[in-house]
């Protein structure tokens, strides 16, 4: 600690900054937990300030608060309207900005470190007093609005929206964030107000330092400017997985000529034991670009440029997703392939030679996630709000090396459930409805206009067995040789057997 601190009076002597003078006049109140990632270089302090309040809290009726909340929050606060506050962050050569989701919000801020204290009174007043005016709040209200009206239009967007509303419908886990159309109109200022003053309480806000600033100074600059008062913050009912058997929203796109598809599963908790293996698994998964949907979908069979698969963790539950976006006439077979996959991972499990691979794979790239100081931060922050071990972080390559073979094998048997599974599809609905109840897929299926409300819908999922889904197999890699070369060398002559593959492509098969 003592040689970083004498290489910041080092920059600052160098450099020409002074350092905040962070112990002048402090607030007395309650302060809120700090969290510093110093590193000396270069003179730039990243702060983030987390609320455990997201859009989990909306009532049910008003989805869309807190965004409207903390969005119009940036607008002005203290003394200062919109254009003043923008006026003193450009003076400090700052930014701030907010992120909300479903578990928190984050005003996040990057400031040279001559100016910290200074930007600290504008984060503060961002925090605790902002202005929330009527004109502000029907500003921000109608940027909203816009931004439903766009989701319609961007089919990624609304397959990701769709997927969350659909498996966890009726629940505060498949509300929208960014709220509806009726949500947001319904919405009034006084409930902004008074979102806000049940969220910025003592026990819901934390706040994270990274950069050229030790852990005294960080305190003290917190307790000189940060003073929460006391309070309840609103209350957030936890959600729950589902699972009763495959299920599948058809979100009509009429015009379009390709499907946009996720299908989608609860897992267990951020901070639950398993979760390192089922990081593994995930990474074979879909993670990578040699990943078994990847080779399958994408290489072997050309559906899909793009295939994916991705985890996005919960203090209660981790949703398990995965994706590609096939034309309308692949859709259905791509379908029942990730599915097979799925029942083969299950099943199967890995191989030891992807086991080795994956673990090198997440350890590489866990420490490629280090490399900032304003990254490490935000995955420790998250790490504490995810309820994770102190450990998680700094010992994160020897967990993965820990995962042995059978306990991966273990993981995936009971934590991939391809009986019960929850799909969308984008896509041109009207074509696709009964290829997809035909299917050897086996999902119940429910068509909906492209603006349809998916936690309206009312269809349960289709009981499926253990028998597993049978899917052509992919077609032999092409050969780049001319023909008529090919024909003269290769015509079997009498008693020759045929190559491998001469006659056993599928039929359709590129």
């Amino acid at each position: 600690m003592a040689r970083h601190i004498v290489q910041i009076l080092c920059i600052a002597l160098l450099t020409g900054l002074a350092l905040p003078n962070a112990l002048a006049k402090p607030k007395r109140g309650v302060m809120p937990p700090v969290l510093v990632v110093e590193r000396p270089w270069p003179p730039v302090v990243q702060i983030r300030v987390l609320l455990n309040t997201g859009s989990l809290a909306d009532p049910q009726g008003q989805e869309g608060l807190a965004l409207l909340t903390w969005d119009t929050a940036l607008r002005g606060a203290g003394s200062r309207d919109r254009a003043q506050m923008a006026q003193a962050l450009d003076a400090l050569g700052a930014h701030l900005d907010v992120q909300v989701d479903k578990l928190g919000v984050s005003l996040v801020g990057e400031v040279l470190l001559e100016h910290l204290d200074t930007f600290l009174d504008l984060l503060s007043d961002t925090l605790l007093q902002p202005k929330l005016t009527d004109a502000d709040i029907e500003q921000v209200r109608a940027q909203l609005l816009a931004d439903v009206t766009h989701l319609r239009d961007d089919d990624s967007a609304l397959a990701h929206d769709a997927i969350g509303r659909y498996l966890y419908r009726g629940q505060t886990l498949g509300r929208p964030t960014g709220g509806t159309e009726t949500t947001l109109r319904g919405l009034t200022a006084d409930a902004v107000r008074q979102f806000h003053k049940h969220c910025v309480v003592a026990g819901n806000v934390r706040v994270g330092f990274a950069g050229p600033v030790d852990e005294t100074t960080a305190k003290a600059l917190v307790e000189k400017h940060i003073d929460l008062p006391t309070g309840t913050p609103p209350k957030v009912t936890l959600p729950h997985g589902v699972r009763d058997g495959r299920r599948l929203l058809l979100l009509d796109k009429p015009r379009h000529t390709q499907s946009e598809v996720v299908i989608a599963w609860p897992t267990v908790a951020a901070h639950h034991k398993d979760m390192t293996a089922i990081g593994i698994a995930n990474a074979i998964l879909g993670g990578t670009f040699t990943s078994r949907l990847n080779r399958e979908i994408r290489e072997l069979r050309g559906w899909s440029y793009n295939t994916w698969s991705a985890l996005s963790s919960g203090p209660q539950l981790t949703t398990w997703a995965l994706g590609f976006t096939p034309e309308t006439n692949d859709t259905t077979p791509a379908l029942e392939l990730a599915v097979k996959i799925l029942e083969e991972m299950a099943q199967q499990g890995l191989t030891p030679q992807e086991l080795r691979f994956a673990k090198d794979y997440l350890k590489g790239m866990h420490l490629a996630s280090l490399e900032t100081a304003e990254r490490e931060l935000g995955m420790r922050m998250r790490a504490q709000q995810l309820g994770m071990s102190a450990d998680a972080i700094d010992n994160y390559a020897a967990h993965v090396e820990a995962v042995d073979y059978k306990t991966i094998q273990r993981v995936l048997h009971e934590h991939i459930k391809p009986e019960h599974l929850t799909a969308v599809v984008v896509g041109q609905g009207r074509v696709l409805e009964q290829k997809l109840r035909e299917s050897a897929a086996q999902f119940e299926v429910e068509l909906l206009p492209q603006d349809g409300r998916p936690e309206h819908t009312s269809v349960r999922g289709k009981t499926v067995g253990t028998r597993p889904v049978q899917v052509e197999e992919a077609p032999p890699p092409k050969v780049d040789d001319d023909p008529a070369d090919s024909a003269e060398e290769d015509e079997p002559g009498e008693g020759d057997e045929p190559e491998d593959g001469d006659d056993s492509a599928p039929e359709g098969a590129p």
